[in-house]
C-alpha cells in the first residue's frame, strides 16, 4: 500500500515519493545483485538480459504507479523516461545478442549507458540517492 499524502488528489509528497521509490530500486538491487556484470560472450549477454529485464520492467511498473506532487511529476516524469529508454535498451541488447550482432550490441550499449546515466542524474535530481547509485 502506498502512503499517500493528505490532500493532493491522491499524490504523493516528495518525502513519501523518494521513500517509496527508494524501496523499489532497493528491492530492485536486491534481486539483480550488485555489480553489473561485464558479459564476454553472446551467450552471457543473453542470460543476463533474460535475467535482469523482467525484474527491470517490474520495477519500472511500480514506479509507474506512483503518483508524485505537482512540484515532483515533470522532474519524476523524466526519470521514468529514461528508464523507459534502458529498457528499451537492454531488450535491444537481448536480441542483438540472441543475433550474434556485434554492431548492434555495441549500438545498444551504447544506448544503455546514456539511458542510464539520464535515469541516475534524474533520480539524483528528485534526492532518490539509492536510485541514483552507479
Amino acid at each position: 500500500m502506498l502512503a499517500l499524502a493528505g490532500c493532493g488528489g491522491g499524490r504523493l509528497s516528495h518525502g513519501a515519493l523518494v521513500k517509496r521509490a527508494g524501496a523499489v530500486c532497493t528491492a530492485y538491487l536486491a534481486q539483480t545483485g550488485e555489480p553489473v556484470p561485464h558479459p564476454r560472450s553472446y551467450a552471457q549477454i543473453v542470460a543476463f538480459v533474460n535475467r535482469t529485464l523482467p525484474l527491470y520492467e517490474a520495477a519500472l511498473r511500480k514506479l509507474e504507479a506512483l503518483k508524485p506532487s505537482h512540484l515532483d511529476e515533470a522532474d519524476f516524469d523524466s526519470w521514468l523516461a529514461a528508464d523507459r529508454q534502458a529498457a528499451a535498451a537492454l531488450r535491444a541488447l537481448g536480441l542483438a545478442g540472441e543475433r550474434h550482432d556485434y554492431p548492434g550490441t555495441t549500438d545498444a550499449v551504447d544506448r544503455l549507458q546514456q539511458a542510464a546515466l539520464a535515469s541516475r542524474t534524474a533520480a539524483q535530481s528528485l534526492g532518490i540517492t539509492v536510485c541514483s547509485a552507479g
